[in-house]
């Protein structure tokens, strides 16, 4: 059991550590920029004693946690696909895995 656990914490720091694709990382920006003015408004409202309105409050979850956890999943895309499969280019249009020889 602790191997696994060992195994699965350095799976997760390696996709962490590697290069992501240019769409997830676009992806990634745009929910942290949502997620920022979402809280920087939330502050805001708190700073200055403004009683937000009752969907603000409703909404503030789903602004901040949403975008956050997106943000997340599009880190741990690695540039290239899953690091341990091994693919050999055949031609131009096609691949293969070296398992499916």
């Amino acid at each position: 059991m602790g191997e696994q656990i060992r195994k699965t914490g350095n799976e997760a720091l390696d996709r962490w550590q590697q290069k992501m694709p240019k769409f997830f990382r676009l992806i990634m920006r745009v929910c942290i920029c949502i997620a920022s003015t979402a809280t920087a408004v939330h502050v805001y409202f708190t700073h200055f004693g403004i009683q937000p309105h009752e969907w603000w409050s409703d909404v503030l979850p789903y602004l901040t946690g949403i975008p956050l956890g997106m943000a997340l999943m599009a880190k741990f895309t690695v540039d290239g696909g899953y690091r341990d499969k091994t693919i050999e280019r055949i031609s131009k249009n096609t691949i293969l895995d070296k398992d499916d020889n």
